[in-house]
């Protein structure tokens, strides 16, 4: 067991968090101030891609699976390859850094990765219609994995953009406030795209998923476009000037100085391992209301209303606790007590499989969301302590690596996983329960890694000198 730091200590609160810059090394930044309304317009950006990423993960993959019978192993992997894409993510924003396009530098990647991601979905429901009729339609299916791609790559280079322009408009001192308020937002548009989604598609029919995958995506455009409307200004001089400095900084020494850190690598493989072993439900949670308990879509679309309203709750709940009991809440307790909320949900889960009791699909959509809200906040508090001033670029970018990759490799556990069981045991019950099995011992590794990590041997070695090498991406 690690022995508790100071950085453990401190309250989980985003106006008393520590504020990483490391552009101006600690100074203030100049940028104008971001008042809370200007805040919550930036958010908007992500309750968007909440939209987008309900709608693959969690209206498209159900309707794959249960309704047109299609193996949960392929969708697992089409669903996930915008984490294996997320390398991409580097050089978008490298790219954002050293180049411009009429004075912008960040505007020219989002608004044309977002522009690919609309279309995306435009040609992922008339492929699907297609492979609906006909199953081993090559259309279909190129049609599907040129869809996920598109999509892909539009989320590569839009996602990591967005933040480091909202890195650059935002005062270092405001920088956790405006984060917070973003990823708030996230999850709002995760509740918030299973009501919508539970609306427009309340069952499945051509005409009606048809049209669910046009007017979709045409919202989630009008979203993009209303929440970046004069966030970024032309200004060629002051750009030349930052992509001068950009072209000065050094990367693969600073990551290989990283990398050494012992401390490093163990908070690399925790935040991947909680990662992954969360989203290995990803893709088949939905797919088991359906098929275990016979559950309409209008039910299963509404799965991430349940976790994701919880989890805001959840957050509310930590910030406000971590406030009035600080020597007892931090981030490293919460993160160690979300994992232990996490093993009791998804043995709800398991058990609900096993002995066939409905209701507890529900009573576990409540506990694992809650714990999520607790992964959150420990999470994103651990993320800030195990960064350095000098370097903070560089750390957030190898903190985010970690979580995506993870994301996609749970998305794709999951599929397989239950594939194989089901292959084994032709119980689809079992198979489901197997997953939600593997979940549980998953977080209880996690647990045993986190438990090594500290925060005071962290920051005990030789920090990197660069300023911002990389930028981190949130979806």
């Amino acid at each position: 067991m690690a022995t508790t730091t100071t950085a453990e200590r401190l309250p989980i609160d985003p106006s008393t968090a520590p504020v990483v810059d490391a552009e101006s090394h600690g100074t203030e930044s100049h940028s104008e101030n971001i008042t809370l309304l200007r805040n919550m317009k930036l958010g908007l950006f992500h309750v968007g891609s909440s939209l987008a990423d309900i709608l693959t993960t969690g209206v498209w993959n159900r309707i794959a699976i249960a309704e047109l019978g299609l193996s949960a192993t392929p969708v697992a992997i089409l669903v996930s390859l915008k984490y294996f894409i997320t390398p991409l993510s580097i050089w978008a924003g490298q790219r954002s850094d050293v180049t411009q396009w009429r004075g912008y530098r960040r505007l020219p990647f989002i608004w044309g990765g977002r522009l690919l991601m609309v279309l995306s979905f435009f040609l992922l429901g008339m492929a699907t219609v297609n492979l609906a009729s006909d199953k081993s339609s090559l259309f279909g299916w190129l049609g599907i994995t040129a869809a996920f791609l598109i999509f892909s790559v539009g989320g590569a280079l839009s996602g990591t953009t967005f933040l480091s322009l909202v890195h650059d408009i935002t005062p270092q001192s405001q920088r956790t406030r405006v984060i917070s308020v973003i990823w708030f937002f996230l999850i709002v548009g995760f509740a918030g795209a299973g009501i919508l989604y539970s609306q427009l598609l309340p069952h499945y029919s051509e005409e009606s998923f048809k049209a669910l995958f046009i007017i979709a995506p045409l919202i989630m455009g009008a979203i993009w476009v209303f929440a970046l409307i004069g966030e970024e200004k032309p200004n060629a001089a002051a750009v030349a000037t930052k992509i001068e400095q950009a072209k000065a900084r050094s990367f693969v020494e600073d990551l290989r100085t990283a990398w050494g850190n012992t401390q490093t690598r163990l908070f690399f493989l925790y935040l991947g391992l909680s990662t992954l072993f969360f989203y290995t439900q990803d893709v088949i949670l939905e797919p088991f209301g359906a098929q275990v308990f016979g559950m309409e879509a209008r039910i299963t679309n509404r799965f991430s209303s349940y976790w994701g309203s919880m989890a805001l709750l959840g957050i509310i709940v930590c910030l406000l606790a971590g406030r009035r009991w600080k020597n007892l809440l931090n981030n490293m307790s919460l993160s160690k007590w979300s994992l232990w909320v996490l093993v009791i949900g998804f043995g709800i889960f398991l058990a609900s499989a096993l002995f066939l009791i409905r209701p507890l699909v529900t009573i576990g959509l409540v506990v694992m969301g809650f714990g999520l809200g607790m992964w959150t906040v420990g999470g994103l508090g651990l993320m800030m302590d195990m960064t350095r001033t000098l370097g903070a670029g560089l750390y957030l970018s190898l903190w985010t690596v970690s979580e995506t990759i993870a994301r996609g490799l749970g998305t794709v556990l999951g599929g397989v996983v239950k594939d194989a069981t089901f292959a084994f045991t032709h119980q689809l019950n079992v198979a489901y329960g197997t997953v939600f099995l593997v979940q549980i011992v998953g977080f209880i590794i996690s647990y045993l890694v986190i438990t090594r990590v500290n925060v005071d041997l962290f920051h005990q070695s030789a920090a990197p000198e660069p300023q911002v090498v990389m930028s981190a991406g949130m979806d």
